[in-house]
């Protein structure tokens, strides 16, 4: 159980009030944002309908990446106040970071640790398909939150 700070809930909102036109709905949304339970409240499959997964192309030294975020991290962005631009930014870097240290990007889970502006972030990556030599796209699933320590790469701020 678990409540949200204040500014979590005003984002939540901001970004909600923008896609939603049934006010009843909204007002519930409200109510169960500023509950006690609004921690176990933001798993809900009922919210995360309106955080539709976005997907980021990101060209790196001629290679295309998928930088796919899932509606559970984009509920977490904006519930931060995370732009998409800045996980990018710090997605870009991590790739950036293994191409110059002459590294591979294999399938499977990183935690990226970064900043964005003042904020210290952990990005967790799924990565699905890594096809570097064909050139082909890497889809890559990001998740926000805690991580921890293995496998990780540091990047610096965005």
């Amino acid at each position: 159980m678990g409540r949200l700070r204040t500014e979590e809930v005003r984002r939540l909102l901001r970004y909600l009030s923008e896609r939603l036109e049934d006010s009843e709905r909204l007002a519930e949304i409200e109510d169960a944002l500023r509950d006690e339970y609004a921690e176990e409240f933001l798993r809900e499959p009922d919210l995360l309908v309106y955080f539709p997964e976005q997907t980021v192309e990101i060209v790196v030294t001629g290679a295309k990446r998928q930088l796919r975020i899932i509606s559970h991290a984009l509920l977490r962005m904006v519930q931060r106040g995370i732009s998409q631009t800045s996980v990018a930014k710090l997605f870009r870097r991590f790739v950036e970071f293994y191409s110059t240290s002459e590294q591979v990007i294999v399938t499977g889970p990183y935690t990226i640790f970064g900043r964005i502006g003042s904020k210290l972030i952990t990005l967790r990556a799924d990565v699905d398909l890594a096809l570097d030599e064909s050139g082909e796209a890497h889809a890559v699933t990001v998740l926000m939150g805690r991580g921890d320590e293995s496998e990780t790469t540091a990047v610096g701020p965005v």
